[in-house]
């Protein structure tokens, strides 16, 4: 678990490093069966009902990637920052990325910086700046097809476009819109679709990284209220955590207003703070709550199929969770924050019935 004296030293780390990297192999690719932690056995629904979702691992820092010995990033900051490898790992994890190969890219804006983890080759990488830039609160990260990074930055009200080595390209021009940025999610045309928590704007970036359109538009009958995390399924519908409105706001490919999904409440199917969003292969939407410390799944039509996991700190349980992200396979990534780790599980797609 991350110790808080790491949190004083992250201003050295940045004055000192560009990255601290340790290098590895790009096209690793994790294995199948590897995914799953066989001391972990966990599915929701219990049965006798037919599973839907199951815990593949538990992240809860480096020590559960490096193999045999810390490497280049251990022996770097050991020397420079005086402090072991042993205590690095995340604090509070928000937006995540992955290709589904094992590559991992997790914002933590407490800590000013963007952890990137790849399972399959085991390696650690940890991004601090953009461009010579310090990041100041990274929350949202998205990945394109050539696997460029983008970053949101809440406290610099910036976006980063970043290469497969970490190296800026651009930073994209919001011409002056942008407030604080939040959660990023990427069409099949290659769109940027980003929220604003502080202007209540949902805001998008063509293929070409310039701004494009900006959401509500003047069908939308009421005002956004803190959307933090976005998402986009497979037929480029958006949707949107509208958190202080406890709600989901649904958008067509074309920014067309569709409908809202649940609303304030303590029953299933409600939601008492909404954040992370996501849709698996079968356009299944899931929402992330924090303060209900579960994600609840809903049909395209909007019925609830299965609400997975309870506070608290065990494996397969929350405590304040933020984002949510679902690669091509199906593999669910979750940022259990306040419990410092990442949780990923498995939409096991022949039991969902829509």
């Amino acid at each position: 678990m991350l110790k808080l004296n790491l949190i004083g030293r992250i201003g050295f780390l940045k004055l000192c490093l560009i990255m601290a990297i340790l290098g590895g192999c790009a096209s690793a690719k994790l294995d199948p069966a590897a995914w799953r932690d066989s001391r972990i056995d966990l599915t929701w629904p219990l049965e006798p009902e037919t599973p839907r979702i199951r815990l593949l691992r538990v992240v809860n820092g480096p020590e559960d990637v490096l193999v045999a010995n810390k490497g280049a990033v251990g022996k770097f900051l050991d020397l420079f920052a005086g402090y072991s490898m042993d205590y690095i790992g995340f604090y509070t994890p928000h937006g995540m990325a992955a290709d589904g190969d094992g590559l991992l890219y997790i914002a933590d804006p407490s800590l000013g910086l963007i952890h990137k983890y790849n399972l399959a080759s085991h390696d650690v990488t940890f991004i601090v700046q953009a461009g010579g830039k310090p990041f100041g609160s990274p929350v949202g990260v998205a990945l394109d097809k050539d696997k460029n990074l983008y970053v949101t930055d809440s406290q610099t009200a910036g976006i980063y476009k970043l290469n497969q080595e970490g190296a800026l390209i651009k930073e994209l021009d919001g011409k002056g819109m942008l407030k604080r940025p939040a959660g990023i999610a990427l069409t099949s045309k290659g769109d940027k679709v980003v929220a604003d928590i502080e202007a209540n704007k949902i805001f998008i970036f063509g293929s070409d990284d310039l701004l494009k359109n900006e959401l509500p538009g003047p069908d939308f009958p009421e005002k956004l209220n803190m959307p933090t995390y976005v998402a986009v399924d497979k037929a480029d519908n958006i949707y949107v955590t509208d958190t202080m409105n406890f709600t989901v706001r649904i958008f067509d490919s074309n920014g067309k207003y569709i409908r809202s999904q649940g609303q304030i409440g303590d029953t299933p199917g409600s939601f008492a703070r909404p954040k992370g969003i996501a849709t698996d292969s079968d356009r299944n939407l899931y929402v992330m709550d924090a303060i209900f410390g579960n994600f609840q799944i809903f049909n395209p039509q909007g019925r609830l199929l299965l609400y997975v996991s309870q506070e608290g700190a065990l494996p397969g349980e929350f405590m304040l969770p933020t984002g949510i992200f679902i690669d091509r396979d199906d593999r669910i990534y979750v940022s259990d924050s306040f419990n410092h780790r990442i949780q990923v599980f498995q939409y096991l797609k022949q039991g969902v019935q829509q």
